[in-house]
């Protein structure tokens, strides 16, 4: 198979996605790895299963169960979790095509999170609905319910509404927004291990599968500590935004960034985690300074205008498995 054959519907919708990533290294390295494998194996990776990746906020914050919970209550069963280490560089390279229109305050707050200790957590799901009773693919489903972490309000019913999502960058939770982005995504997140990490999105739903996500949150637990992701009132006046907007951050971005990097460099004294909320906190609500050079792919999330596609079963995964 070509590269442009792992572009075609139902793994992607977007004509952004199919114009770049043959271009994408991470996207033609997983292809070559999936040319040869059986139709129907290929279909359980990368159509009824996707996955979620829980951030060090949500460990810390105690928040891997819950969403576990949330996500089994809406038809997604854990397959199995792998961890793993997302630097600096791998952020940039993993939100590559939305992360340069970031402000750099934003990013530099990002990386202290990731970079805070724990490990994020990598968990292949299975939508045991299936495409053929929901229309879409796993992926596609399980970024729908996702939300978002600037659109809050209009998130209802979403993971991350139900984790208590207040702040922009403390959100929890990633996950691919279709099956293209999950195929790339593998390929940045994990290049020693993507056959392992496809071969887990393939498997068959099992006891063993569906407990090791919860059993390896409870390892990460157990050797970092809590927080309540809420800033100490001894750090001072809080940044939160207020009706009038974010009066007490620098106003000029070079300022902002500065401040961001003194906290980074802990020049205040405070723990680590209070550090992060304050930075959170202070980059909340600012603008994107550009477009990204790729956008969420067409659908229905409200919280982000597309072109919304003709609704259906996907035509290689038409029937449940």
């Amino acid at each position: 198979m070509t590269v442009h054959a792992w572009l075609m519907a139902p793994l992607t919708h977007d004509p952004e996605r199919r114009r770049t990533y043959p271009d994408d290294v991470y996207f033609r390295e997983m292809a070559a790895l999936l040319d040869g494998w059986e139709p129907d194996r290929a279909d359980r990776a990368l159509l009824l299963s996707t996955f979620v990746m829980f951030k060090p906020d949500a460990v810390v914050g105690r928040r891997v169960e819950p969403a576990l919970a949330f996500l089994a209550g809406h038809g997604f069963e854990p397959l199995g979790a792998l961890t793993v280490r997302v630097d600096a560089r791998v952020c940039r390279e993993l939100w590559r095509y939305q992360i340069n229109a970031a402000p750099l305050a934003v990013i530099r707050a990002v990386d202290m999170i990731l970079e805070s200790g724990p490990p994020c957590v990598f968990v292949a799901l299975r939508d045991t609905r299936g495409p053929g009773r929901t229309g879409t693919t796993a992926a596609e489903r399980l970024a729908e319910l996702k939300g978002s972490s600037k659109n809050r309000s209009a998130d209802g019913g979403s993971l991350r509404g139900a984790l208590g999502c207040e702040l922009m960058c403390l959100n929890f939770v990633h996950a691919p927004d279709d099956p293209a982005d999950l195929i790339r995504e593998v390929g940045v997140l994990l290049p020693g291990r993507r056959a392992e990490a496809l071969s887990l999105l393939a498997a068959e739903v099992s006891p063993r599968g569906a407990a090791e996500p919860a059993a390896v949150a409870r390892e990460l637990y157990a050797a970092h500590p809590a927080h309540t992701l809420t800033r100490p009132a001894s750090s001072g006046a809080s940044f939160r935004p207020a009706p009038s907007g974010m009066s007490d951050r620098p106003a000029d971005p070079r300022s902002l960034l500065a401040r961001v990097e003194e906290l980074a460099a802990d020049e205040d004294g405070f723990p680590l985690w209070d550090r992060i909320v304050i930075a959170a906190e202070m980059v909340e609500g600012l603008p994107s300074e550009g477009r990204p050079l790729i956008g969420p792919p067409p659908g229905t999330r409200p919280t982000h205008p597309r072109t919304v596609r003709t609704a259906g079963p996907p035509a290689a995964a038409a029937a449940d498995r």
